[in-house]
């Protein structure tokens, strides 16, 4: 059985540090390598063409949550993509 690698990371950022941030997935999704660093962890990860992606975006009251998350397999079958429609408008 593979070994499970895990990063994590909370803080609290400013907007323009969290707009690096999702830059900088956008990026390695684009190169197709993903590199997570923290002063004790480093996590490599290689996303190919197809993922799974989710979106989940809550109010409540004054609290306010975006939940986004992507899969994949790290095999070179890709299942067909499922059509569905999404918009987000800034």
């Amino acid at each position: 059985m593979a070994e499970k690698q895990t990063f994590e990371h909370e803080s609290v950022q400013d907007n323009e540090t969290v707009s690096q941030y999702l830059k900088a997935l956008i990026d390695g999704f684009e190169s197709g390598k993903v590199v997570f660093v923290s002063e004790k962890r480093q996590l490599v990860l290689q996303p190919n063409n197809l993922l799974e992606f989710s979106i989940k975006a809550k109010k409540k009251g004054e609290k306010n949550k975006i939940v986004l998350k992507f899969s994949w397999k790290d095999s070179h079958t890709a299942p067909d993509p499922e059509s569905g429609s999404l918009k987000i408008i800034s």
